[in-house]
């Protein structure tokens, strides 16, 4: 994702106002397992968000020649925005926190769907 991808001004939509389970199945109940809408085994699925800080690309004579303790320097400045992921698909940017001793990410903006 490049930084003209960005949006970071662009308003985010209300989640808070998002309620999966006003969504209706279409499939009538036929058995005591349908009863159990598709939209609730669906927000039970569990997914990887992945935070990508940045990406480094070294040639392998870089590579072979690391050892502990170097520091390979990245292409992003401190409190630039970060890269969130969800199964690997680019989902946001957000930007680093820290609260009780441990880091989290804010949501900044949510990535516009490519039209097809």
């Amino acid at each position: 994702m490049s930084t003209d991808d960005l949006n970071l001004h662009d308003e985010l939509p209300d989640l808070g106002d998002l309620d999966l389970d006003d969504l209706e199945d279409d499939e009538p109940e036929t058995s005591s397992y349908q009863s159990i809408n598709n939209v609730t085994l669906l927000k039970s699925i569990p997914v990887d968000i992945t935070v990508e800080v940045a990406r480094k690309t070294l040639i392998l004579d870089e590579l072979l020649s690391l050892k502990s303790g170097d520091v390979i320097m990245l292409e992003k400045h401190e409190g630039e925005p970060v890269d969130i992921k969800i199964n690997g698909t680019a989902f946001g940017t957000g930007e680093i926190v820290a609260k009780n001793g441990q880091y989290g990410v804010r949501l900044l903006s949510i990535t516009k769907k490519p039209i097809q």
